[in-house]
């Protein structure tokens, strides 16, 4: 009766354990191991509850293999499984990455570019931060012609999974043109049709105000009086295409935003439009080195209006062609 009753005890032992969920060993593609209890799995992600840290939730195309014990002292028959299937809470996920670029810009003259680049991004069930910065140097023909950096911070508040509300600030300062600094604080609805390791596809639409400052010494007093800044209300569509090859190391990307001014401060200057639109491909020499070519545009549309039939254009108009090496964690 006392062995009858053991046996008992140790088989739902067993079965309890075997309904919690399911025992691996979890072998990662830069080499580290993780063992614990597969909670959920699907064919891109694995929710893996580790014994000293908690749920961590790992993507397929980081995982090399996984080990699972199988049970031979018993073989316990399937449990029947509850209708409703408890909902794991998604952990914070984090990346960030760095590049260096170098390359030639091709304008009304020829010039050699020197760049850095960052990004950093969190995102948890509701709420994405991120933040890009960028810096750029430019010579031609060994004189100084671009010294100016941007920064980007931003969040997105996700109401579904993929209808969000976007709030940004671009700020970008230029210490050599007279347009030397530029603020820019919008805010939107975006929507994410996909956003998966392989594939991302956003638009946002987005309004906000632009104030851009001059330098004192631009002679700008004709058009702008005393004063030294100007404020533009825009409307504004940014886009964000990414594309990972299936089985090759290849990424596509494409970036950019269009932003349309809708009012004029001043008579003189008319400010019509502002593009940007960086494309270009990255091969990924390792899981997170990577190499990549971009061909960056930039076009602001901008006339003069001397008389009321005389307007001269003072368009800016950008061709960048660059090759960075970068590192994406």
């Amino acid at each position: 009766m006392v062995k009858t009753l053991l046996f008992v005890v140790l088989l739902w032992c067993v079965c309890s354990e075997a309904s919690t969920g399911q025992a691996a060993v979890i072998w990662m593609k830069n080499g580290d191991r993780l063992t614990g209890t597969i909670t959920q799995q699907d064919k891109k992600i694995v929710f893996l509850n580790l014994p000293y840290s908690g749920q961590v939730q790992l993507l397929t195309t980081q995982i090399d293999r996984i080990e699972q014990p199988t049970l031979t002292a018993v073989d316990v028959k399937p449990v029947a499984v509850p209708s409703e299937t408890p909902v794991v809470k998604n952990q914070p996920v984090r990346q960030s990455s760095v590049d260096l670029t170098a390359g030639k810009k091709r304008s009304s003259n020829s010039t050699d570019n020197l760049g850095f680049k960052t990004a950093f991004e969190q995102r948890d069930d509701n709420l994405r931060l991120t933040f890009d910065g960028k810096y750029d140097y430019e010579t031609s023909n060994s004189l100084k012609k671009t010294h100016k950096y941007l920064l980007n911070p931003g969040a997105d508040y996700f109401f579904q999974p993929q209808l969000f509300w976007r709030n940004k600030l671009d700020y970008a300062q230029n210490f050599i043109t007279s347009e030397y600094k530029n603020i820019d604080l919008s805010s939107g609805l975006g929507y994410s049709f996909y956003d998966t390791a392989e594939l991302r596809v956003e638009l946002i639409a987005l309004a906000g105000v632009k104030r851009t400052y001059f330098k004192e010494t631009a002679g700008l007093e004709l058009f702008i009086g005393d004063r030294q800044s100007l404020d533009f209300r825009h409307i504004q569509l940014e886009w964000d295409l990414r594309y990972l090859w299936p089985g090759s190391s290849f990424e596509l990307f494409n970036e950019g935003s269009y932003l349309k001014p809708v009012n004029q401060p001043v008579s003189f200057i008319q400010f019509k439009q502002d593009v940007n639109l960086s494309a270009g491909l990255s091969y990924y020499l390792t899981e997170r080195i990577r190499l990549s070519f971009s061909v960056d545009f930039d076009w602001s549309k901008i006339d003069v209006v001397l008389l009321q039939d005389l307007v001269i254009s003072a368009d800016s108009r950008d061709l960048h062609q660059k090759l960075s090496i970068g590192a994406k964690f």
